[in-house]
């Protein structure tokens, strides 16, 4: 004889069902193998997995996740590694701040805002004492020559941090230095040859025009490298 079966379901049971009605539940998933069953003869409710086959739980396919972009991530600060911590973006004061408390020190890296944020303090203070030298005549101009001095390694050492920033070596700065001192030792000896008759006047002319289009070429290929953008995430120098 079939049992009568009885099935949980939202709490109450439902049934009688014979085995090939349950069939068509379990098929139809109204039947699960944790549902509780019942049929005469048994003590308490049951598994219906105890009683019927049920096939295996498939695990869940696992969610598709698109592969990285290739190539490196865009510039900029938005990036895929997010803005660098290590050259944040600084205010006016904050950045008079940091550059003076980083005198001297040519590591690490600065950003964008500290560095032009420093420049834009230097040219207020270079107007504004050089209108205290007008004013005050000699009182004046010591103002002026103790703020260039002090501003002048700051002014340095976070030109240097710029350059750093844009994965460039602060040798673009002392290389240039190093390379004027022997270009103005030769035109000083040549303009001396000259003023002693020994000298031609037209190779100190020309000498001085190259120098002044290496300059030129130089100080506007800094200002490029200056006015670049950080590279994102960390570099060589930080």
């Amino acid at each position: 004889m079939t049992k009568a079966w009885h099935y949980a379901w939202q709490g109450k049971s439902e049934g009688p069902v014979d085995e090939a009605m349950m069939g068509d539940l379990i098929r139809a998933g109204r039947v699960r193998a944790d549902t509780l069953i019942w049929a005469e003869g048994m003590g308490d409710w049951e598994r219906a997995d105890v009683h019927f086959p049920f096939a295996p739980v498939r695990p869940a396919a696992p969610a598709y996740v698109p592969p990285p972009p290739a190539g490196p991530p865009p510039l900029g600060r938005e990036s895929a590694y997010g803005p660098y911590e290590g050259a944040p973006p600084r205010d006016f004061i904050e950045a008079i701040k940091v550059c003076f408390r980083k005198y001297a020190t040519f590591k690490g890296r600065a950003s964008r805002s500290e560095f032009w944020w420093f420049q834009l303090f230097i040219i207020g203070g270079s107007l504004l004492t050089g209108l205290l030298e007008n004013g005050m005549g000699r009182d004046g101009a010591v103002l002026n020559g103790l703020f260039s001095l002090a501003t002048f390694l700051p002014a340095l050492s976070v030109q240097v941090r710029r350059l750093h920033d844009t994965d460039r070596s602060g040798w673009w700065i002392g290389g240039f230095y190093l390379a004027i001192i022997p270009g103005v030792v030769v035109l000083g000896v040549l303009a001396a040859m000259v003023e002693g008759g020994g000298g031609n006047d037209m190779a100190l002319g020309a000498i001085a025009i190259a120098m002044g289009v290496a300059v030129l070429v130089y100080s506007i290929l800094m200002l490029v490298f200056l006015a670049s953008r950080s590279t994102p995430g960390p570099n060589r120098f930080g």
